[in-house]
């Protein structure tokens, strides 16, 4: 073989080899990059189905009734007039209420607002929904029971609202003088539970002396 044709055989092997070297190259990196493809997106993710197919989703909460009748009574009732500021603060919090239903202090401010306004069976609606949101807090159980008391005067709500500010919140002193006051000014047909629930206060919060003090009051103004 000439000298010539020896180099041509030697040029025409490199290529050869480059060639397979570039092949292999290429396959190589073709399942690295489709093993990382199918460990990121699994293939029932790549067919479109979702991992949870086959399970079956938790039950929707139930429905209460009751408090979305509520809810809608509070928030679509007129707007009253009468003060500039307080019924822009009033339209504004009940929008605010109509995509964040839970915010308990929107509802007890909703209240205050309509009773400001003169609207007492808006604010009982405000302070009833209130009270399904946290029936464990006595705010809304006290203002409702002022509100039956002195506005709307409906004296056996009163004592009931009234009652439940207590016995959610035993140490709430205020409203035992709350019950003692609709007992003695209002609701004469139970007159004779005013002592009653003075000692029943005093009893829960042995020491505070405010009740005591109504107490002794009472019983001098009795002895009269």
């Amino acid at each position: 073989m000439s000298r010539n044709n020896t180099i041509a055989v030697i040029i025409f092997a490199v290529l050869a080899a480059g060639a397979a070297g570039f092949l292999t190259f290429r396959s190589s990196t073709s399942d690295v990059k489709s093993q990382k493809t199918s460990d990121v997106f699994p293939r029932n993710m790549e067919e479109g189905n979702s991992i949870s197919d086959g399970i079956k989703p938790p039950a929707p909460a139930p429905q209460n009734d009751e408090l979305n009748a509520l809810k809608t009574a509070a928030l679509e009732r007129k707007i009253p007039t009468g003060n500039e500021a307080a019924t822009k603060e009033l339209k504004d919090l009940s929008s605010q209420l109509k995509s964040e239903p839970n915010y308990i202090q929107g509802w007890l401010q909703l209240g205050i607002l309509r009773k400001y306004l003169g609207d007492y069976e808006g604010a009982s609606l405000a302070w009833q929904y209130a009270t399904f949101l946290r029936p464990q807090d006595y705010i809304a159980f006290s203002n409702l029971g002022d509100l039956y008391h002195y506005y709307l005067r409906d004296f056996p709500k009163a004592e009931r609202y009234l009652r439940k500010a207590v016995d959610v919140k035993p140490d709430y002193v205020a409203g035992y003088k709350n019950l003692f006051d609709l007992y003695m000014l209002s609701y004469k047909e139970k007159e004779n539970l005013a002592e009653p629930v003075l000692l029943e206060g005093i009893k829960k919060n042995p020491d505070d002396h405010y009740l005591e003090t109504i107490l002794v009051s009472y019983k001098n103004d009795n002895q009269r």
